[in-house]
């Protein structure tokens, strides 16, 4: 039904990918693009396909970021450097070096309440292995990463597209990383400063004003493309897991801020993410060139975004996973879809 409908379509001009933000959570979104990358592979019947093949502009906020940057840094002959399943096992190996903190630390935060949680070592040994010294402006395609520029007071976004043409707007991949994956009380701001050393800022995670970055990412198409609107496009929009947030209202009328910190921290996130996907549904009316994946997650796990602990990273593994068996069929038309897009295009 899916690809009869499409086809019935006007000819796509944008494919646009966008990954939530949520720290060891973006390991729900890199197994759904493992599978996805698969069947293109299969599909098309090119075991060299990728990603980063079947779309053209990439959004990424905070854990989304860092899979953006992993599907299109380039390799020595222009090539995708990474598959989708390197960026699984890039959380699963590194999610305790990223979420590394010190004794000290903790006694100095009292585990991030009267202080940031982690320092950014980990995290920067992790970008500086993957990511050497490749610039924004490598990247393979287009794409929007938003931080929120504290030295200004106002939300920016990474854009591959403007660093390409401007050196204003270019940045080392791995100073990028730091500052749109630094969630306020987790790590410190980022103070950076593009290649050429000529401006310098301190950024924080923009996950405080677009969790949910497909909306921008589709204000950034039509910016791109004035004559052009949804019908023109494809969008796939991947959560890193959703769970709903059960209070008593005699339990917490009394709650402060240390008692509302990871409840209303999870209450805020999931409620943008959604309003955005209602807002999407509605530009595209319904539309299946639009698709939103987001898993549940059950009480019985904490929705936490830092819980690096090996049974944590299991369940978020086999959650992606069975998130592919629940939406197989929306999976399977969405990649046929993008198939035949590409055959479009030639």
């Amino acid at each position: 039904m899916f690809s009869k409908i499409f086809n019935k379509q006007t000819k796509i001009h944008t494919r646009i990918l966008s990954i939530d933000g949520g720290g060891v959570k973006g390991i729900v979104p890199a197994v759904i693009l493992s599978y996805l990358e698969d069947r293109l592979q299969q599909l098309s019947d090119n075991p060299d396909a990728r990603i980063a093949d079947y779309f053209d502009l990439f959004a990424g906020t905070s854990t989304g970021s860092l899979i953006v940057a992993s599907l299109l840094t380039p390799d020595k002959n222009a090539r995708p450097k990474y598959t989708a399943t390197d960026i699984v096992d890039l959380y699963l190996k590194n999610a305790k070096n990223i979420f590394n903190s010190s004794l000290l630390q903790d006694i100095k935060s009292v585990s991030g309440l009267l202080g940031v949680k982690y320092d950014a070592q980990g995290a920067n040994l992790v970008y500086e292995q993957y990511f050497g010294n490749h610039e924004l402006k490598e990247l393979l395609k287009p794409c929007l990463i938003p931080v929120y520029d504290l030295t200004i007071g106002k939300n920016y976004f990474f854009r591959q597209h403007k660093a390409v043409v401007s050196d204003r707007h270019n940045y080392y991949l791995k100073d990028m990383l730091r500052a749109a994956t630094s969630a306020i009380t987790y790590f410190p701001p980022a103070s950076i400063a593009t290649v050429n050393g000529k401006k310098a800022c301190c950024f924080v995670d923009g996950g405080v004003f677009a969790v949910n970055p497909s909306l921008s990412a589709y204000a950034e198409f039509r910016y791109l493309h004035h004559d052009l609107y949804s019908k023109n496009t494809m969008m796939l929009s991947l959560g890193t897991g959703k769970q709903a947030t059960y209070l008593d209202c005699a339990d917490i009328e009394h709650w402060g801020a240390v008692e509302w910190r990871d409840p209303g921290s999870n209450l805020l996130t999931t409620s943008q993410a959604e309003a955005t996907n209602y807002q999407l549904k509605a530009v595209y009316n319904s539309n299946p060139n639009y698709l939103r994946l987001n898993p549940d997650i059950n009480q019985s796990h904490a929705a936490n975004l830092d819980n690096s602990e090996d049974e944590y990273l299991d369940f978020l593994y086999h959650l992606g996973k069975q998130a592919c068996v629940d939406n197989k069929k929306e999976i399977n038309a969405f990649a046929r879809s993008l198939i035949q897009s590409n055959k479009n295009k030639q």
